[in-house]
């Protein structure tokens, strides 16, 4: 019934309500809601049968969170308490923002997974006509640019790159690597323009109505509701922690 519920909301209003919990996720300062925000989204994620997919995506994020809490741990300037070298404090304070970063990476990747592509560019051309052709055409570049990364990467180690042991020698390799790459984008994308202007592109180009079903509407409304509750509620636990 709930996935039914669901399929009956439009990819734009479901976009707007992903963008209030998004909001709603930034009011929070404590680790708790976090946490329950993380794991009803992993909820989401079993009920749709997407918690592989979205637990492979998330892994590099895991291990940007771990690193986000040692550091703050080891030299957050708040640190007051500690347990050997690690400062409570700044413990606390990572935990929070790897937490907040998992939840945004989770919900994003989480709706990726759940709408089709094409139904995310169409719903972009509600906003503007433009923004749908610039969304199709990033993210059919994002796979030449790899290519051509790899390419590159590649030549330059045949003809005797070192990437190095320091980390400052490794970002001087990806220097290397990335200034041409990024060169030949920015002419990938001039040609690109060139022959959208030649083909006549924005000519007869008419901004989309947004028709919004009942349903569309109910999830509109439910979302803003759950963003006001959310910010309420976090604000109440501030001034409660005060």
């Amino acid at each position: 019934m709930f996935k039914s519920v669901l399929h009956k909301i439009k990819t734009g209003p479901r976009a707007v309500s992903v963008l209030f919990v998004l909001i709603s996720l930034m009011a929070y300062h404590s680790w708790k809601p976090l946490l329950a925000y993380l794991l009803t989204f992993l909820a989401f994620a079993v009920i749709f049968h997407v918690l592989g997919q979205l637990v492979s995506r998330l892994l590099p994020i895991l291990y940007l969170g771990c690193v986000i809490v040692l550091i703050h741990s080891l030299v957050n300037p708040s640190n007051v308490h500690y347990i050997y070298i690690f400062g409570i404090e700044g413990f606390n304070y990572g935990l929070i923002t790897a937490l907040r970063l998992f939840n945004i990476a989770a919900l994003t990747q989480l709706f990726l997974l759940l709408n089709p592509l094409h139904e995310i560019i169409s719903a972009m051309s509600w906003i503007h006509p433009d923004l749908g052709i610039i969304l199709a055409l990033v993210l059919s570049t994002l796979p030449v640019m790899h290519q051509q990364m790899e390419i590159t990467l590649k030549v330059q180690t045949a003809r005797g790159l070192r990437r190095g042991r320091f980390p400052w020698q490794r970002l001087y390799a990806y220097l290397v690597i990335l200034i041409p790459i990024i060169v030949k984008a920015l002419v990938r994308g001039q040609v690109i323009a060139q022959l959208l202007h030649v083909r006549g592109y924005g000519l007869h180009l008419a901004k989309r109505n947004l028709e919004l079903g009942h349903s569309d509407k109910i999830a509109i409304f439910l979302s803003l509701g759950f963003l006001i509750v959310n910010l309420l509620l976090a604000n109440a636990s501030l001034l409660g922690g005060l």
